[in-house]
């Protein structure tokens, strides 16, 4: 794709505002000759990214505001407000507007202003994991997110999503390119919802685009790796099959991952993903062995590309991590032995991890699944990722025992999507949405035919015994030094061998193993 380059004044002033920051603020006094801004007018943002200074010059025009604010935390991440510089701000009449700082990146001015422009520091942050979740820049590569570099939209009747369009433009070096999933219109990318885009910036991005159904997959790659461009795109195809399989459809119009590797040098073993709006962005460390890199990038690619359906396709609210992440990590893994990605034994070791996992956070026992996803991010993760994991795989144990195989959590999914799925690249943001707590809360209820699992194990807190929960269903737990380990019984009635079947289990593997 070319770089998309600003056009007309607009171009000229950001150029001059590497040498002068008052210039584009004169510039827009000597072009503006408009007396007033109505509120429904459309905005307009160009940012000039500047690779070896690590900055970007961001600015354009808006509705009438007094007050500007940044997002300061993001993920556990914090003081991302703090990298704004020499904010600036003018009136619809091009004359400039006094501004008071009143917190990093929180900004009051003493009458509406309708022009603004400011620079941002997006150095690599020394987190490995802030990689994929907030805006960086290298002299090589970079990843604009939207929402840590826009002002936040403000709320207009409990609305702060905007029904017109952000029109953003983007000043790159020479010999560089762009990519977003959002549309582009001739020199610019239209932005339906700033909060849901990432836009990604380099001097080699080598782009590959197939069709999953209604649903068109683009994979930006940049970067040395130890595996062909073409061999993640291929496997992104697989697991996209197979998640539209679960779903019964494809989330959106469009979708892409984007692969880089870290903005700073980081071990081999080391990735950090998210999936935002309808793209994954995919942080990974280098590994030698081209065996090891493609199945490294398995387990990432095949959790957050399910994102797209969950939650990121779903018209629900709230914080319901414990199933979009941790049942989600369960299903990812489930359809990772599907596509031969993962051996079931694979399978069992990543459930008793997670138990090892759970029984290490001091938070794990004292809060309800629903209680520690509101607090995934200061104290709750191990029962939101671990616990919620384990707890997943039980009810799915159970939901396929008392169906006799003809229901599992896969169908839960595909109910779920049936009822709140929204088409990414269509929805409305700020329509009316459901709880998604008490969505799949009723979900999961509805499919057991009862509540009592859903109430010891999801609405209070509970401490899991792994050894009783499984020996019903022809699994043993024992304990080998500090870790679990999770075995299947040698003795298995028909029952618990039809049922481990439909997980993958394979006895002739295992006799031929145990040789």
């Amino acid at each position: 794709m070319p770089s998309l380059q600003p056009v007309g004044n607009f171009n000229r002033q950001l150029a001059a505002s590497t040498r002068n920051p008052v210039a584009p603020l004169l510039a827009m006094a000597l072009i503006c000759v408009v007396a007033e801004v109505v509120r429904s007018q459309q905005a307009r943002i160009d940012i000039k990214v500047a690779p070896g200074a690590a900055r970007l010059f961001i600015q354009g025009t808006c509705e009438p505001r007094n007050v500007w604010s940044f997002r300061d935390s993001y993920a556990g991440g914090v003081g991302v407000g703090g990298r704004i510089r020499n904010f600036q701000l003018a009136a619809a009449d091009g004359s400039h507007v006094l501004i008071r700082n009143i917190a990093p990146g929180q900004f009051e001015s003493n009458r509406p202003a309708t022009r603004f422009e400011y620079e941002v520091d997006i150095s690599p942050r020394e987190s490995a994991a802030d990689a994929a979740r907030i805006s960086w820049l290298s002299s090589e590569r970079g990843l604009l997110m939207l929402a840590d570099l826009l002002p936040i939209q403000p709320a207009i009747n409990g609305n702060q999503h905007s029904e017109k369009p952000v029109m953003v433009r983007l000043e790159l070096p020479a010999g560089w390119s762009a990519f977003s999933v959002e549309k582009t219109l001739a020199d610019h990318f239209e932005i339906g919802d700033p909060d849901r885009v990432v836009i990604a910036v380099g001097k080699n991005l080598h782009t590959a685009s197939r069709r999953v159904g209604a649903m068109s997959l683009s994979f930006i790659v940049d970067g040395e790796w130890s595996f062909d461009n073409t061999e993640p795109i291929d496997m992104a195809m697989k697991i996209v099959k197979s998640h539209s399989n679960t779903f019964g459809s494809t989330p959106t119009g469009a979708a892409a991952v984007i692969l880089f590797p870290f903005p700073r040098p980081t071990e081999g073993s080391k990735w950090s993903a998210e999936t935002r709006g309808s793209t994954v962005t995919l942080l990974m460390g280098k590994l030698p062995s081209k065996v090891s890199a493609l199945a490294q990038l398995s387990t990432p690619l095949t959790h957050e590309l399910f994102h797209l359906w969950v939650p990121n396709g779903l018209a629900l609210n709230g914080d319901y991590d414990w199933f979009y992440e941790g049942f989600t990590i369960y299903e990812a893994a489930r359809t990772a032995v599907r596509l031969d990605l993962l051996t079931f034994a694979e399978f069992l070791n990543a459930i008793a991890r997670a138990y090892d996992g759970y029984r290490l956070g001091n938070d794990a026992d004292r809060l309800s699944l629903i209680d520690a996803s509101k607090r995934r991010w200061t104290t709750g993760q191990m029962s939101v990722y671990s616990k919620s994991l384990v707890v997943a795989f039980l009810l799915d144990l159970r939901l396929r025992t008392i169906s006799h195989g003809k229901s599992s959590l896969e169908n839960v999914y595909r109910e779920l999507f049936k009822r709140y799925g929204s088409t990414l690249a269509t929805e409305v943001q700020g329509k009316s949405e459901s709880d998604g707590n008490d969505a799949a809360v009723n979900a999961l209820t509805a499919s057991l035919g009862s509540d009592d699992f859903v109430r010891m194990f999801v609405r209070n807190p509970v401490s899991l015994n792994l050894s009783a929960e499984l020996s019903a269903f022809g699994l043993t737990v024992e304990s080998v030094g500090r870790r679990t380990q999770i075995t299947v019984n040698a003795k298995l009635t028909r029952a618990q061998r039809d049922l481990l079947r439909q997980l993958g289990y394979n006895e002739i593997t295992r006799a031929t193993r145990s040789k």
